[in-house]
């Protein structure tokens, strides 16, 4: 990979967070692709739809494991306040990088700011769907598919996948962005320094 790819790549003082980061991006976007080619009838069969609703469920699953390492490595390294500072009230950053964006510039990531507040409800929106589908396939295998509960349960996980998705689609774009600015600026300071 070019060098100055590879350095505008979020994460590179955290190596450790960059290949959780990349895991995590990997599998929710094959969460994504596949999620439309599931049924839960075909857990019991062995079939190509079958084969893809099991790699949605084991996927699935991982995701809840490491969306919890992912969300206690964030709170271990900066705390809580650092990402739902909004549950204190406290908006002071959001407030300050809206400023920053007025003046069309990018705001750089701290505590409470907007980036923090985005990366937290990410990481939530992401445990929660995880952990609803987790629930889903708890309820579908003890009651069956035709459960009442465990339909609820699969209706409520489709529901929250808006969110993640939406998430997953703004903060690649977000992502891409920051890096393209990151390239350039680099590519600005060679030449001229």
């Amino acid at each position: 990979m070019n060098e100055q790819l590879r350095n505008a790549l979020p994460h590179q003082d955290t190596p450790f967070f960059r290949v959780l980061h990349i895991i995590v991006a990997v599998l929710v976007l094959l969460q994504i692709v596949n999620s439309n080619l599931t049924e839960s009838e075909a857990l019991s069969g062995f079939s190509l739809t079958g084969i893809i609703t099991w790699f949605h469920v084991i996927s699935g699953l991982a995701l809840i494991v490491l969306s919890i390492i992912m969300l206690g490595w964030m709170l271990k390294q900066r705390g809580f306040r650092y990402y739902f500072a909004w549950l204190s009230l406290d908006f002071k950053g959001v407030i300050e990088d809206v400023k920053v964006l007025f003046s069309f510039r990018l705001p750089e990531a701290h505590a409470g700011g907007i980036a923090a507040l985005i990366q937290g409800l990410g990481v939530l929106a992401l445990l929660g769907v995880a952990l609803c589908g987790g629930l889903w396939f708890a309820l579908n295998s003890f009651y069956g598919p035709s459960s009442a509960l465990a339909e609820s349960v699969l209706h409520f996980h489709k529901f929250l996948t808006v969110f993640i998705e939406t998430y997953f689609w703004a903060h690649g774009a977000m992502g891409l962005i920051h890096i393209f600015l990151t390239v350039r600026s680099q590519r600005k300071n060679s030449v001229t320094g």
